[in-house]
């Protein structure tokens, strides 16, 4: 009574279980992690996604770039543009592959390196990011993955919030 039954000596028998048991594997999306492994090692090299510099006296709320570094198997996303509502900000694109590759969405804060935010499926062109600062500018940028080592790069979107002056 109360004696588990794996303790020796109590007269249960040993238990064993009735099917194989196998070393569990970690299961991943391996050519998934290794696209995105690549583009933000490329995106972190590059330096000059995430060394924009705005120029406060610009028109518009948003402003786009063409320095993102290229390894190209077809045409990047175009029509790239942004919906800023203060703590999310949708960013859209145009596909130009006509639904038939998948995007990488990198974004961070203007002036520092991007990273990947998302891996959006084939056909999809926008992607809401939510949770943001809303005093806090952002630049974004969207990949099409072509295959594991060719992508192509749109330019760059960023935010122009306006900030408050100070007081005095």
């Amino acid at each position: 009574m109360g004696v588990p039954p794996s303790v020796p000596g109590t007269g249960y028998p040993e238990l064993t279980p009735s099917y194989p048991v196998r070393d569990a594997k970690p299961r991943g999306r391996g050519r998934t992690v290794a696209v995105v492994a690549g583009v933000v090692v490329l995106l972190a090299a590059g330096g000059t996604i995430g060394a924009v510099t705005l120029d406060r006296n610009a028109d518009g709320p948003t402003r786009s770039t063409d320095t993102a570094p290229r390894q190209t198997a077809g045409p990047a996303p175009g029509d790239l543009k942004l919906r800023d509502d203060a703590a999310t900000i949708t960013v859209t694109w145009s596909d130009p592959s006509d639904g038939s590759v998948p995007f990488m969405v990198a974004g961070g804060r203007t002036g520092r390196a991007l990273g990947v935010m998302a891996t959006v499926d084939p056909g999809q062109t926008s992607f809401t990011v939510n949770g943001l600062n809303a005093e806090v500018d952002y630049c974004f940028t969207v990949l099409a993955v072509y295959s594991t080592d060719a992508f192509a790069t749109s330019g760059q979107v960023c935010t122009d919030r306006v900030r408050p002056s100070p007081s005095g």
